[in-house]
Parts: structure tokens; sequence; C-alpha cells
């Protein structure tokens, strides 16, 4: 009726009540999931950033079963061929590529040494062609592709057991990780011109390279046959010879370089034969290390 006054009871106040608040929290809620909608998102790392970097503990866990148990395997006695890797390739060969950690005790690595000693070998391998890693070459028979090793045959095929478990480990590594650079070319020029003068000149009390380099695996220095200078085919086979001993770029590492160096100069340990520089500022390693970082060409020697 006109002039009437409506009078709204109480539950039904409190029941709009509470429906008008729950509409401003339902528009809030929209509007703050808007904005966190449009609000920019964090980039996610990819899939393989996400993992656990490589190599893992499991990684190197299995590195220590499948690898370097072969180091310590016993193959006779100390003799050729029969040497276990680790009689020769701790403390005796640094600084050489292959040195690994001495042994904490007669049963192995810690490992900790595991984890820097396989840095040394993966430096071995080649994850891109993995046929052709120095770590699978160097024990293998030459009649079966191997590259020959001063320290004997381990195996004569390459479908022994061993071989087939260390190719196997390296196919397991990733794929573009361990793919060393090429290296430079050594110049064959030089090294006739140049190298073998090295051999034929003895220092003042010491003896001739080819006292002790005429054969076999180490044999770059065999005196010539016309007993004068060598011939074309002789240094091809001496050059070949010798580029065995050498990191074409890593004079630092390089066998050849790294033996007549005295200790104290940063040489090898072992040399059976006189250390004939004592230390690498001397003018003929500098000039040889120049040859093995392909810096040096032609007959110039200086």
């Amino acid at each position: 009726m006109a002039g009437e006054k409506h009078i709204m009871s109480p539950r039904i106040g409190w029941a709009i009540g509470v429906l008008t608040a729950s509409c401003v929290a339902l528009a809030f809620g929209f509007a703050t999931l808007e904005s966190l909608s449009a609000a920019p998102h964090p980039a996610q790392a990819p899939a393989s950033a996400q993992g656990s970097a490589f190599p893992s503990a499991a990684d190197i866990e299995t590195y220590r079963n499948t690898v370097e148990r072969l180091f310590l395997t016993d193959r006779g006695g100390t003799t050729p061929g029969m040497a276990a890797c680790v009689m020769c390739h701790t403390w005796q060969t640094r600084p050489m590529r292959f040195s690994l950690e001495t042994p904490a005790t007669d049963a192995g690595w810690t490992p900790e040494q595991s984890r820097r000693n396989f840095d040394v070998v993966t430096k071995l391998v080649n994850t891109g062609n993995p046929d052709t890693s120095r770590l699978l070459l160097k024990p293998l028979a030459s009649q079966a592709g191997g590259l020959g090793h001063t320290g004997g045959t381990y195996w004569t095929s390459r479908e022994q057991p061993e071989y087939q478990a260390l190719l196997k480990w390296i196919r397991s590594l990733p794929a573009d990780k361990y793919v060393a650079a090429p290296g430079p070319s050594l110049d064959f020029t030089f090294f006739r011109s140049c190298v073998q003068q090295v051999f034929a000149t003895p220092r003042e009390g010491h003896i001739r390279c080819s006292n002790c380099h005429s054969g076999g695996l180490v044999g770059f220095a065999p005196p010539p046959q016309n007993g004068k200078s060598w011939s074309d085919e002789e240094a091809k086979r001496a050059f070949q010879s010798i580029s065995r001993l050498i990191i074409p770029g890593n004079p630092e590492q390089s066998r050849f370089m790294l033996k007549p160096l005295h200790p104290d100069g940063g040489g090898s340990y072992t040399h059976n034969g006189v250390r004939r520089w004592q230390s690498r500022d001397d003018p003929e390693w500098q000039m040889l290390a120049g040859w093995v970082r392909g810096q040096k060409t032609g007959a110039t020697c200086s």
C-alpha cells in the first residue's frame, strides 16, 4: 500500500549479505586470476638442463666398475705385453696425457681419485667415432688395426671381451661431449731438414739417439744405411714412427718432447737415455715445440 513501510526480516538480510560478499570475493578472484595469467612466467630450463650434470655419481661408479678395474688387471708380470696399466700410467708418466692418480690402496682408487681419473681417460676417447679412440687402439694388436703400444698388446682382436666392454662404455657417453678438435699437421720437410739433424748431433758426453731408437715401436732414429744421411724412404719410416710419440699441437704432453727433458724442467720421470734438455727454455726444445704446434714448416730450422 502507498506509504506503507516494508521491514526486511533479519534472516533475509543475513542471506543477502552473505550472497553479496560471495559475489565480491568471486569477482576479486577472477580479476586476480586474470592478472596472474597476463603476467610473464619465468622461462623453464630445458629437460636436459634440469637433470644432474654429467658425469653423475652413478656415471663415475659405472666407470670404476667397467674401465678402471681393467687398469688394475694383473697381466702376469712387468714385461712388455704383461704389465698392468697401473704399472706405467701413474706417477711414472707425468706430465704425459695418460697419467692416472696413484691408487690410494692396493685395492685401487678412492671415488674422488676416480673422478679425476675420469677426466684423464675421457681425453683418450672419441665419442664421435668410438672405434678410433686411443684407449682402444693402443693396447690392440697392430694386425687388428692397433696403434702400437710400448706396454705391449692386450688384445689380438676387436672381438675380445675387454675391448668390447670399453667400446660399449665409450658409446654410452654423450655423443658430442668427448670429441677432440683436430690438431695441426706435422710438416715432413721440417722433420727431414731439422728434426733428424737433432738425432745426428749428440751433445757433449751424450750418446746418439740412434743407440736406443734404431728399431721397434720407438725406432724413430735408425742410423742411415749409407752411414752419412737418410734416404727419403728411411726418413718417411722414421717420420711415421715418431708421429706415434707426438700429440699434434701439444708439445707439453708429447712423449718425444718429454722423455729427453729433465724432470726438474717439466720432463717425464722415466727415460732410459740421457736428458738432452734441462728446461723448456732450451732453444732446441723450443724449435721442436714449434714444429709439434704446426708453426715450423719448410727447410729453415731457425
